[in-house]
C-alpha cells in the first residue's frame, strides 16, 4: 500500500514574512543555526508599474520546505499527518498541510496566488 502523499499550501498574499516558520520549525525539530526545515524567501521589492502607490510593487515572502521538512512530514516521515508547528505560528493562518489531494482542491477555493508544495 503507498504511503499518502502530504502537500504544504501557502497563501503567500498574507504570509508575513516575519520568520516564526522557520524558527518554528527549528525548534521542533532541534535544528542547528546552519539548517532549515523552513526557509523563507524574499521576492522583491521591484516596481511592476508605472505609478507610486503600492499596488505598483512586487514584494512578498514564500516559506519553502526543505528536504529536511519533508523527510518528516512527507509520507513515511515520523511526524507525516501531524500539523507542524510552523504552520501553528503562522498568525495570517497563510499556510496549510495536509493530504495532497486535500490541499489541491483546497488550493482550488482561493481566489489568490498560492504556491502548493508536495512534500
Amino acid at each position: 500500500m503507498a504511503d499518502t502523499q502530504y502537500g504544504l499550501l501557502v497563501d503567500y498574499t498574507f504570509f508575513s514574512g516575519n520568520h516564526a516558520a522557520e524558527i518554528a520549525c527549528k525548534e521542533e525539530l532541534g535544528l542547528p543555526i546552519d539548517q532549515f526545515g523552513i526557509k523563507e524567501v524574499q521576492v522583491g521589492p521591484f516596481k511592476k508599474g508605472e505609478g507610486n502607490d503600492g499596488d505598483d510593487w512586487e514584494w512578498f515572502y514564500i516559506p519553502c520546505p526543505t528536504s529536511i521538512f519533508s523527510d518528516h512530514w512527507g509520507a513515511g516521515g515520523d511526524k507525516a499527518g501531524q500539523r507542524p508547528l510552523a504552520v501553528q505560528v503562522e498568525e495570517s493562518a497563510s499556510m496549510e498541510y495536509g493530504p495532497l489531494d486535500e490541499m489541491i482542491e483546497r488550493m482550488k477555493q482561493i481566489d489568490r496566488p498560492t504556491v502548493l508544495f508536495r512534500l
